[in-house]
Parts: C-alpha cells; sequence; structure tokens
C-alpha cells in the first residue's frame, strides 16, 4: 500500500501581537520523494504576501520540513514549509 504525501505551507498572518498562523496551501503527492522535492522549491522561492518589500531570505532545515524567515524593511515574518504522510 502507498502512502500519500502532503506538502502543507503555513503563513504568519497580522501584525505586531495579533500575528497568528494558517495553512496558505496544502497540496498532495503520491510519494514521499516528490513531496519532498516540491517542500524544497516552496522554501527556496514561495512568495508570502509579507513582507512588502522583502529584503533577505533564510531557510532552515527543521523536523518535517523548513521555517523560512523573510526579512522585511521594518520588520521578519516567519512561513513553514511541512510535509505530512496521510493516515487513512
Amino acid at each position: 500500500m502507498s502512502s500519500i504525501w502532503w506538502v502543507v505551507i503555513e503563513e504568519q498572518g497580522g501584525a505586531g501581537d495579533a500575528r497568528g498562523w494558517s495553512v496558505a496551501e496544502a497540496e498532495r503527492y503520491p510519494d514521499r520523494e516528490s513531496a519532498e522535492d516540491e517542500a524544497y522549491l516552496l522554501a527556496k522561492q514561495h512568495r508570502p504576501p509579507r513582507p512588502w518589500s522583502p529584503q533577505g531570505r533564510t531557510v532552515l532545515r527543521v523536523a518535517g520540513g523548513y521555517l523560512v524567515l523573510i526579512k522585511g524593511k521594518t520588520d521578519t515574518y516567519q512561513f513553514r514549509v511541512s510535509l505530512g504522510e496521510e493516515i487513512r
């Protein structure tokens, strides 16, 4: 039985103390290798709505995916790219 893998992007939204996390995108993949490849590309290339003027990007490999820090003019925003195996 083959597993279905998901790549999920969670983005930080809001401002100041009102920042929160939400799922921005989720996509299924037929195998782990395809999901891992896509997660890596998204960590390098995904453009979240914030910050408006990105100054730099730091990609960290963490358990289950990537944490991406994007430096803006006035603040740093984050998003996560996570891999997950669908349980049936």
